[in-house]
């Protein structure tokens, strides 16, 4: 039975999504097809017939129509915004499929490792190196376009200038080590980092090769439990047990470790100002761990 789904949302809900595709595949009895604004998130799936753009092809496709089921689940509209199921969680039984705490994303970006391996050569990057994110929340633009920056939650970014200070930590302990600063041109730059402009599929081979990042709830979170590359996230306004992976350290200025909602306050200013110095020895302890 041939199943068309619709997963709208930003890229890292895209990603999250990816984590049911095996699942959906066995409950329908073959591969699936998906329609989103990130069909790079399914691109090489196999159990993905078709994924289709949905910013050049109509939910009306032929190729759609021709579906036993055409299905659309919106988390934010449902059970989820409770505060307690995981996103994978919440897809799972929207679309009635069995959740697992054990799902993590899976893309198959195998065929672009040799374009990261040249872009890291020519960006002169050798030996370790960490991924690290700070800001987000915006909708993707074409590389060569920078216009102002705006982030549809400002809330889960970690201020600028201690982020600065983490990097710099990071370079100290170890000079020989490269900071690449995941990010759109048009976000803050930092000292002591290399910003690399790569397509989706790249960027998660290079998160690949990764000795670990250090994030926000955006983009890199998921796409590192797929490459399945440790770290820290750095928890604002949105609560790490719905967004976030146990496999990492998952702070906020509350707490880490386990969740505890009597703490949370998304309200609270100082949510996303967890100590610098906190985070690194967070991501030391984690990465020396594997």
């Amino acid at each position: 039975m041939l199943n068309t789904y619709i997963v709208e949302g930003g890229i890292g809900k895209c990603v999250a999504f990816s984590a049911i595709v095996d699942a959906l595949a066995e409950k329908s009895g073959e591969q699936i097809q998906v329609h989103t604004p990130y069909h790079e998130v399914f691109g090489g799936n196999p159990q993905v017939k078709w994924v289709f753009d949905a910013a050049s092809v109509p939910v009306t496709d032929p190729r759609i129509m021709e579906s036993a089921n055409i299905e659309f689940c919106e988390p934010y509209k449902s059970n989820f915004i409770k505060g307690t199921e995981h996103l994978i969680e919440s897809y799972c039984k929207l679309l009635g499929v069995t959740y697992d705490e054990n799902m993590r994303p899976k893309l198959y970006t195998d065929y672009a490792k040799e374009q990261a391996e040249a872009l890291l050569k020519e960006a002169e990057i050798e030996g370790d190196y960490v991924v690290v994110q700070f800001t987000g929340g915006q909708p993707p633009m074409p590389q060569n376009v920078a216009g102002p920056y705006m982030s549809a939650d400002p809330g889960r970014n970690y201020p600028h200038y201690l982020a600065q200070q983490v990097i710099n930590k990071l370079v100290e302990e170890n000079p020989e080590r490269t900071v690449i600063h995941f990010g759109l041109p048009n976000e803050p730059m930092y000292e002591n980092t290399k910003r690399l402009d790569a397509p989706f599929p790249v960027w998660h081979e290079i998160i690949k090769g990764a000795e670990g990042f250090i994030g926000i709830d955006s983009s890199l979170n998921h796409m590192a439990a797929s490459a399945k590359t440790p770290g820290v996230v750095v928890w604002g306004s949105t609560r790490f047990n719905q967004f976030g992976y146990p496999e990492n350290v998952n702070m906020n200025f509350h707490m880490d470790g386990s969740w505890d909602e009597s703490k949370f306050n998304p309200a609270d200013p100082r949510n996303p100002l967890v100590d610098p110095e906190k985070i690194v020895e967070a991501y030391n302890r984690r990465t020396k761990d594997d």
